[in-house]
Formats: structure tokens, sequence, C-alpha cells
């Protein structure tokens, strides 16, 4: 005889082809339902196991007096009509089996099934559910209706985000983590479903989070997203993430996750410098000249007041520093040859508008031969008059007086980060900020503003059909103290096409709008596909998030009392009692419940689709959170720091006497002995003799990584493609110790970008 799954089966393949779709839907639907009541379940199970004894209790007891409620309404049914033909003494039932018995009997069934019937009859969730009706009571207290006279937004079911979102537990999300959803407020956060967007290559992935100090940007949003990062690219996606870190917070709870997943991190430090990698903005600027007019402007731009950015001092200003630009990055030594990276810096341009006269450095850039670039804007700066051009040289050197600073110049001489890295293999930059001091503001403004167009250069020339090998993903947070970026918002519009994305946040709406006026920022937030608040103090803000939540179509009852007058005869004129139902339109959210909104709370706005109501994310609830181990951003060691201690250490151990000449006598230490050669006497003087740092020979071990196309291009060294080497696992992760990411491992040769 067949077993009865395979006649089930069976029964399935027949009913299939007659019914359609309509079969699947149907048993979609009911695996839906089952999924539902087994969490819902489970989320009892969870929420009340403590007490589970006495619920038992109290069932057996509810079970007992309703099966001798059934048991009197049985035994008086048939007193009442000898129904059974025998005589009745009691209708009143105290044995407990009996009572507990007529529960699953046809007749106490059928009762049940009544009462049930009844109550969904008097109650508004039974009419919402035989009537087909599906208005939506919300908590605030009205009916959302869906008609849509007035408008059809509303919140997002779970059903309808699991159309275009991903939506599960948090292990089984692999995307940009948005919040999470639950059933019930307080439900455990072990039975909620997350919420994430899907991470496709060629889809629009920026983001905007908007959020006051202290709404949980930082916990809710850009720790899930970073962690994320690393586990789509330990699961074969890779992905690299240039992220600002305001304190240095995120780099100590994130630097030794990343390294452990393979990540070459890195930190440009602008807040303590002496932990700072170096990036020397100047790198590849003599062959890449377009971009000169990209690093004027932005430090003209960020260190000019409101209305001083086109004025004429300014414009002048700008034509110099683009003249010293250029003639730095072409200073070569007497073969020809260009100078070191290390002596091609933006201290550089200082040094010559502190230390020479207007008139030397006129001198020095009108024997420049007539092809330089520098020509043209040197040109343009002697068309002002003469008596003009000690005031612009004053007011240039005091817009890069930070230069000044040692440290700064240090960091901003080296260079040992490659800004198209990134794009090759997986990185974590950290681009370590200050949110108070606006002083070294457009160092990081310069960062991002090359590092945009390099990447999306090397995408457009080398990429496979004109895109990254690797996402790139820019979270910027704190992104109003960056500094002023020109053409920004064109970055942002173009960047999806190279397999690039940003994650923008801000405060408010308007301390952005008070940073890029009139249009600028407007044109900066069309941008986003998705936006995600998690709450504001400033109306702006508010209006803005409770228009784009949109407006609904609500029910509003109007009953009118009868009024009799107290002391009057006539009645006539008393109204009658009248109650009237129509519809009207509201807001979603009005701008007060935005300021107002709970702070588990937060609200994920998407293109093409209505909001959705979340509650916030915690990274202690995301899988891989107990890998995060933290360390000191004080204790990171950069890699020109350990160069120069290995060079002070060389130069010591240069200027040691050797044991021959620890056994001489005093006065002949040093001194070229009687009858021995030249040769040797310059030997011992060519050991002794330390070797400058800066021409000291090298050996990178650096394998390029990148293969490019057959054709005509620049070098691999003009271009700022180099190789970080690291020993690779068997699974193909590289293996890093705390040492390692802090700059306290083993002194060996640096992972640098090729030295020019």
């Amino acid at each position: 005889m067949p077993r009865l799954s395979a006649l089930i089966a069976r029964l399935e393949d027949w009913l299939a082809p007659k019914c359609g779709n309509g079969f699947h839907r149907l048993e979609r639907i009911g695996k839906q339902q089952y999924e539902r009541l087994k969490r819902r379940g489970q989320i009892w199970y969870a929420t009340h196991k403590k007490g589970l004894g006495r619920y038992i209790v109290l069932g057996l007891l509810a079970g007992y007096f309703y099966g001798m409620f059934l048991n009197s309404v049985q035994l008086g049914t048939a007193a009442t009509f000898h129904t059974s033909g025998a005589e009745v003494e009691s209708i009143w039932v105290f044995n407990p089996f009996r009572n507990w018995f007529i529960l699953f009997t046809p007749f106490g069934l059928g009762v049940t099934a009544v009462l049930v019937l009844l109550v969904c009859l008097i109650t508004k969730k039974g009419y919402i559910f035989f009537s087909g009706y599906k208005f939506i009571r919300d908590p605030r207290g009205f009916d959302i209706l869906p008609d849509a006279t007035h408008g059809s937004s509303g919140f997002l079911t779970e059903q309808e985000m699991r159309g275009f979102l991903e939506v599960g537990p948090a292990a089984e999300v692999h995307g940009m983590m948005l919040g999470k959803v639950k059933q019930r407020e307080k439900d455990p956060d072990q039975f909620a479903s997350y919420v994430a967007h899907r991470m496709v290559p060629g889809d629009n992935n920026n983001l905007l989070c908007i959020g006051a100090p202290g709404s949980g940007k930082s916990r809710g949003f850009i720790i899930p997203f970073l962690m994320g990062c690393a586990q789509r690219t330990r699961s074969g996606h890779p992905e690299s993430v240039i992220v600002t870190d305001p304190k240095g917070e995120l780099f100590e709870k994130m630097a030794l996750y990343f390294r452990k997943n393979g990540f070459n991190v890195k930190a440009i430090n602008f807040l303590d410098m002496a932990h700072s990698d170096g990036w020397n903005c100047l790198y590849s600027l003599d062959q890449e000249t377009q971009l000169v007019q990209t690093v004027a402007n932005t430090i003209i731009q960020n260190t000019s007041g409101p209305k001083e950015a086109d004025d004429f001092w300014s414009r002048a200003e700008l034509n110099l520093l683009m003249a010293l630009i250029h003639y730095v990055c072409n200073l070569k030594d007497d073969a020809g040859n260009l100078l070191p990276i290390e002596q091609r810096g933006l201290g550089d341009v200082y040094r010559l508008l502190a230390e020479k006269s207007i008139q030397e450095i006129n001198q020095i850039l009108a024997a420049l031969p007539p092809e330089h670039p520098a020509k043209g804007h040197h040109g343009l700066f002697l068309k002002a008059r003469e008596n003009l051009w000690g005031n612009i040289a004053i007011g240039l050197g005091n817009r890069l007086a930070i230069f000044q600073n040692a440290l700064v110049d240090k960091i901003t001489r080296n260079h040992d980060v490659d800004l198209l890295l990134p794009g090759q293999k997986p990185c974590a930059y950290f681009v370590i900020i200050s949110a108070q001091d606006s002083a070294y503001r457009f160092l990081s403004s310069l960062f991002f503003s090359l590092a945009f167009p390099r990447l999306s250069d090397y995408a457009r020339l080398h990429g496979k059909n004109g895109r990254l090998k690797v996402l790139v993903n820019f979270c910027l947070d704190e992104y109003c103290n960056i500094g002023y970026m020109e053409g920004i918002s064109d970055v942002f519009n173009s960047v999806r096409g190279f397999n690039m994305s940003c994650q923008v946040v801000v405060q408010s709406l308007s301390q952005w709008a008070e940073k890029y006026p009139g249009k600028d920022w407007e044109n900066q937030l069309n941008t986003f596909d998705q936006t995600l608040y998690m709450g504001c103090n400033d109306l702006s803000s508010a209006e803005y998030i409770s228009k784009k939540c949109g407006m609904v179509t609500i029910s509003v009852t109007n009953n009118q009392m009868p009024l009799t007058p107290l002391f009057s005869p006539i009645y006539s004129s008393t109204r009658a009692y009248s109650q009237t139902r129509s519809n009207t339109q509201r807001a979603l959210m009005q701008p007060d419940e935005i300021l107002r909104l709970e702070p588990g709370k937060c609200i994920a706005l998407f293109n093409h689709h209505k909001p959705a109501l979340l509650c916030k994310l915690a990274p202690e609830e995301l899988p891989g959170y107990g890998e995060l181990k933290p360390c000191k951003v004080i204790r990171y060691v950069p890699a020109w720091a350990k160069r120069e201690k290995r060079n002070k250490a060389q130069e010591r151990k240069a200027a040691e006497p050797t044991e021959a000449e620890r056994g001489r006598p005093p006065q002949a230490a040093g001194r070229e002995l009687p009858g021995q050669t030249q040769k040797a006497g310059e030997g011992n003087a060519a050991r002794r003799k330390p070797v400058p740092p800066s021409i000291r020979p090298v050996d990178l071990g650096l394998n390029p990584e990148y293969t490019l196309p057959d054709l005509e291009r620049p070098s691999q060294e003009a271009l700022g493609m180099v190789e970080t080497p690291v020993n690779q696992s068997p699974a193909g992760m590289a293996e890093a110790s705390l040492d390692d990411i802090l700059g306290n491992g083993p002194e060996e040769e640096d992972d640098l970008p090729p030295r020019r």
C-alpha cells in the first residue's frame, strides 16, 4: 500500500495543472502562515518560559471551568427538551476529566466556533476580516484607508519589504543593514527580522543617513555597515572602504577586524599626526597635470571666507599657487631626473613663499623653459600690478601656514597611502579628522577630492567594462566636517558606474545647506536612493522627512449630539443626534511626530517604494561582533616613523668605530696610517660616512598586482599602482598579529608605492 505522503504528492501533481499558479500560491501562503505561527509560538515560549508552570496551571483551570460551562449547556438543554430521555439530576459537573473531555467533542467544538464567530462579528478585527475592507488601525488612533483618495502612502509591511530588500535572520542577511522588524515591540531581538539593502553591482548603493548627535549613527549604521563589508569580502565579494573617522573611534574598534579579514589597513590621521601614515597629494601630479587645478581650488575654497573664494585676491593667489605646485612637482636633480617624492611636497611650496622674496620667486619661474606647465599660471599672476605681488604672496603663505608644523610637513611629504589600491584589493583607509578644529580641514578635503577622480580614471581606462575590480565604499561620517569639495554632486551621480558607492552621514539638512549653499546641497541630495533617518533636532530636517514619507487617506467620524436648552419650552429647534464618516488627507508622519520619534526607532526611505518604520540596530546582535578586538590609535606606528627609526639606527651604526679602530691609540683613530693605500682609506671613510636617507637605495620587495591591457599607457609607477604584499593563509586570508596593525612588528621594509 503506498504511503500517505506519496498519495498527497500525486494529488498535488494532479491538481497543479488544473489550478495553475493558484495552487502554488495557496501552498506558499500556507507555508508562510505556518512559519508565522511557528515563530509566534517560539517568541511566546522565549518570553514566558520562566512562568511556564504557572501558565499550564492557569490553562488547565480555564479548560476545567470552560468544560463545566459546556457541560451545563449540554445538560441544561437535555433537561429542558428531554433530548436524551434520561432524567438530569444536576447541570453542574465537577468531574475534571468530563469537563476537559467535552472540549474536544463535536458539541464542545461547535459551541466554541459559534462563540469565536460572535466575537469576530462584534469586534473591529472580525469586521475587517469578514468584510474584506483592509484598513489599517494606526497606533496613533486613526484608520488608514486603502482607497488612496487623498494619498496612498503608509509604512511597508514585512511581506512588502521582502519584494526588494533582504529580510531574515542576521546571519542570513548580507547586504547593507538598515534596521530590524519585530512583530511586537517587546519581542526578543533573536526573533527579529533584519532588513538590508541588496548590494548589487551597478545599482545605486548610495545612502544618506541623517541623525543628530547621540541618535546612534555609529552603532546603528556605520559599524554594522563596516562589519558587513568585511563579511561580504570573506564570502567572495571583495569590497574596500574609505571611512572618515571623527576622533578615531572607528579605527580603534574596526582596524584589527579588517586586518584579520585580509584588508590593507591605513590610518590618515589629521588628529594625532605622529600616528598617521604619510600621504603626499602631489604624488604623480607631474603626469596628471589636470589634478593640479583640483588641488589648488580645494586649498583656496577651504581657506576662504563665505564671499572670498571668487574675489580678486583669491584668483590671483590661485594662479600663483598653481604655478608653484607645477614647479615643485617637476623638480629635478642635476642629472635631469625627478627628485624623490619626499622632496616634492606642499611644504616645499610654503617654504618658497616663506624663505624667498617675490622677486626671487619670479626669477625662478621666469627661468623655466617655455613648455613648462607653470609658465602659463605664472604669466597670469604677473598681470597683476607689481605693487600687489607681495600682498598676494603673503595671502597665499597665510593659507599654507599649517605647514610650519613639522608633523604636517612630514605626513604630507612621505607617501605610504596608494589611492588606487582600494580598487584592486580589499583596503580599509581610516581618515581621522577633528569635528571641532577646522585648521586641517582642507587636507581631508584634498584626500577625497583626489581619491574620486583617480579611482574613476583608473576604472575608465583599465577596469573591466569601465568598472573597478573591487567595490569601493566611501563612508563619509560627519560629512560636513570634511571640508568643501567642488563638484561633489557630479561625483555622487557618476561613481555608481565605476563600481563605487557613497554612504554620507550628516547631523541635519540645515548644516548641509550651510556647507553647500544654494541648490548644491539639493543636487547632492537627489543622488541618494536610500535615506536612513535616525533622529533630528531641527525643523528643516523634520519637514523634509515628513514630506518624503508622503500622505495617507484616513477615516474621520463626526458626531453631533442633541443639545436641549435647560430653561426653554421650545424643543423643536433641537437637532437630533447624527454621525457622519468621511475621508480626508493626513501626513503619514507630521513634523512634530518626526521630532518625537522613539529613540529606538528609525525610518528608512526608498526611491520608488513606501517608507519603512524599523527598529535601530545594535552591533552586539550581529554575527562576528565577538571578533572585534579594540586597539589604541596612539599605538599605531606609521611606515615613515619606522623608516626614520631604521635610518637613525643605521646612521648610529655607521658612526660607531670598527673593532680595529677600537684597538688603536686615541690619536690614531680616524687618521690614515702610514703605508695605507688611498683606496683602503677611502673605503674606511665610505664605511663610516652615513648615507643620506633621501638617496639610500631601498629594496621595496613589491610585486605589481595590476595587469593592464597591451596598449600605450603610462607606466605602473607613474599611475601609483602597487601591491601591498601579505602572507596568504590557505584560505586566501591575510594573517596578521596585533603588532602588525599597530606597527610594532619586525622591522622590515614597509609597503610603499614606488618612489618617484
